[in-house]
């Protein structure tokens, strides 16, 4: 089962439906999860009952806090990310997979995306319990938003925007698209995205704008980030595949 994978929660595959560990009570087999579009589950001890959506929550609420070590495991695979921006985020780590809790704009966890460090490949929940943008939680009323590129270059937007003197909304994407559902949020702003130099961004760039203007949705401007106009002093040239992260660091931060 799609959701079941994702999360690495093993079950014992029936005809109709799975049985796995309840994530309430946790007593082992007593728990079924239905194979049809929902995923209801009930437990037939403790009586808990919900959906993948829920069980979603209740999965990472479970997981244990991240550790200054477990911290310092992403940030040496992604160097520039700061240990205390994973903390700020919510970020954890199951010993196999880090997981990025991402929330709607209440702040209620709808999807959990899980980074792999061994392979540096990153997946979201399967759908229909799927959201590919992080960061709808801090939307403020800023006229400006940045979108970065994949999950390491939100983390460094943050960092970045931590310590601005003007106020910058910040998205981060799973992937170089947009998810449509989302194109609202980006109404009335001052756009700017920041994909990477390379194909699957620039194709990325063309697909958000050309999205936008038939949703219907309306942006004040939008603008990315051209990768033809950017000097860094250790390269004459911009590399094929440099991001945000890459730009990052070639500063110090600064």
């Amino acid at each position: 089962m799609k959701i079941l994978d994702h999360l690495n929660i093993p079950y014992d595959d029936q005809s109709d439906d799975c049985i796995i560990t309840c994530p309430s009570c946790y007593k082992e087999e007593k728990c079924s999860v239905s194979k049809e579009e929902g995923n209801i589950w009930q437990c037939y001890t403790c009586k808990q009952k919900g959906n993948a959506l829920t069980l979603i929550r209740l999965f990472y609420q479970n997981l244990p806090a991240l550790t200054p070590k477990q911290a310092r495991l992403f940030t040496e695979r992604k160097q520039g990310v700061h240990t205390k921006v994973l903390r700020d985020e919510g970020i954890k780590y199951d010993g196999t997979y880090f997981w990025f809790p991402v929330s709607n704009q209440e702040g209620k966890v709808i999807a959990l995306h899980k980074n792999c460090p061994r392979t540096n490949i990153a997946y979201a929940s399967p759908k229909p319990w799927s959201c590919s943008i992080l960061g709808l939680n801090q939307l403020t009323d800023a006229s400006v938003i940045w979108v970065a590129e994949g999950h390491a270059d939100y983390l460094i937007g943050r960092q970045i925007l931590k310590d601005a003197e003007t106020t910058v909304d910040l998205l981060g994407t799973c992937g170089s698209g947009f998810s449509g559902a989302y194109l609202s949020v980006l109404e009335g702003k001052d756009v700017v995205l920041l994909f990477d130099n390379d194909e699957a961004g620039q194709k990325g760039v063309q697909s958000v704008a050309r999205r936008l203007k038939s949703s219907g949705h309306s942006v004040n401007s939008i603008r990315y980030l051209d990768w033809s106009k950017v000097t860094v002093p250790s390269h004459s040239t911009i590399p094929n595949k440099f991001d945000l992260r890459d730009l990052y660091n070639a500063y110090q931060g600064n």
